[in-house]
Order: C-alpha cells, then sequence, then structure tokens
C-alpha cells in the first residue's frame, strides 16, 4: 500500500454547490471571477418519481429510479453526471501540488454557512471509483466539514481524483461536478512506495 506522503497533488477542483460547500481537504483552489460554490449545470429530472418533496423522500425517490434505470441507462453517477457542465468546473488548475491527506480521507465541508451535506456523492480516481454513497447527509452527519475515507493506494504513477454529486430539490436537478486532483509519485527517495 502506498504511503500517503509518497504522492503529490495539484488541485485542479471543480465548483460543488451554492451553499452546498466544497471540497477543503486537499484545498481546492477557484477561480476567484466565479463564487466557488456554484453548481456546474442543472438537468430536469429524467427519472421517473416525484423530487419536490422532502430531501429524505427526494433522495429514495432518485436512488430507486437510478437503480432501476441501470440495466439499460447510465451504470454509475458519474456517467451521468461526467457530460454535464465544463470538465473542471471553475477550479483552477494551474496551482502548486498539494499532498494527499495523511489519514485518507477527503473532507467536504461549507465554510460559508456550515451547512452539511446533500446526497449522491462518489469519488472516483482515473476509472477506478473508491467511494460511493447514496446518501451523504444521513451517512455522513458531520457539520461544518464531513470526513470521506478514501483509499489511496489504487493510484500507482499518476491518476485524478473526481468529485461527483449531485442535488436534489427539485424537478431540475443540480449537477455539481468535479473536483479533480492530479496525484503523482514523489521523486523523494525518502517517500518511495512501500
Amino acid at each position: 500500500m502506498p504511503s500517503p506522503a509518497s504522492f503529490a497533488v495539484a488541485t485542479i477542483f471543480a465548483t460543488m454547490v451554492a451553499g452546498h460547500g466544497i471540497m477543503s481537504v486537499p484545498k481546492a483552489e477557484f477561480d476567484p471571477t466565479v463564487m466557488r460554490t456554484t453548481y456546474v449545470a442543472t438537468i430536469q429530472a429524467n427519472f421517473p418519481g416525484k423530487f419536490n418533496d422532502s430531501p429524505d423522500k427526494n433522495v429514495a425517490a432518485f436512488n430507486k429510479a437510478f437503480r432501476d434505470q441501470q440495466a439499460t441507462g447510465f451504470k454509475t453517477l458519474r456517467a451521468m453526471l461526467d457530460p454535464q457542465g465544463p470538465d473542471c468546473g471553475y477550479s483552477k488548475l494551474d496551482v502548486p501540488a498539494k499532498p494527499i491527506p495523511s489519514d485518507g480521507n477527503v473532507v467536504w465541508q461549507n465554510p460559508d454557512s456550515g451547512e452539511g451535506f446533500v446526497p449522491s456523492h462518489t469519488i472516483w480516481l482515473d476509472n477506478t471509483r473508491v467511494f460511493q454513497n447514496d446518501d451523504c447527509a444521513t451517512n455522513f452527519p458531520e457539520k461544518p466539514a464531513a470526513h470521506l475515507p478514501v483509499d489511496f493506494a489504487s493510484c500507482v504513477g499518476s491518476c485524478t481524483i473526481r468529485f461527483y454529486w449531485i442535488a436534489l430539490h427539485q424537478d431540475l436537478w443540480q449537477v455539481y461536478s468535479t473536483s479533480s486532483l492530479q496525484l503523482c509519485r514523489s521523486t523523494n527517495a525518502n517517500d518511495a512506495m512501500e
């Protein structure tokens, strides 16, 4: 298993959602001309079900509809959200590398309002899903910061971490696309892979 210190991360985070938060560890850097928590796209609800109810009911309706369509439609939340909005949202790509968290946790928080999560979330390292939760609001209730366990061991050489989520407040879904980090092996012999 690689040591978290054996990686460096160049942050190219995309924007998350207005009022819902950002990934703060590793710290994203954003285009200063855009609100850092602005969603990147909207999708008209295209699954059967009611999506303008309570948050819990909206999540349950979405999760059921998503599972029901997987055989013939989108296999993953990433497949559904990847084509929506700019590839890296409003994050800055030309930033210094950042270390991967030594505790293996990606931190999601809303530093502006202190609100917690909204569902559903998925994190990928290249083409490997390393985190998936269909109801982060219930399963990661920490406020204002939730710690999400990510196994960075699957990143060998270099890879990109992406964070996707969707807000289901109404029939017009908000897409909060991608947090991207370029990961690469350290060239320092003291930080070599174990």
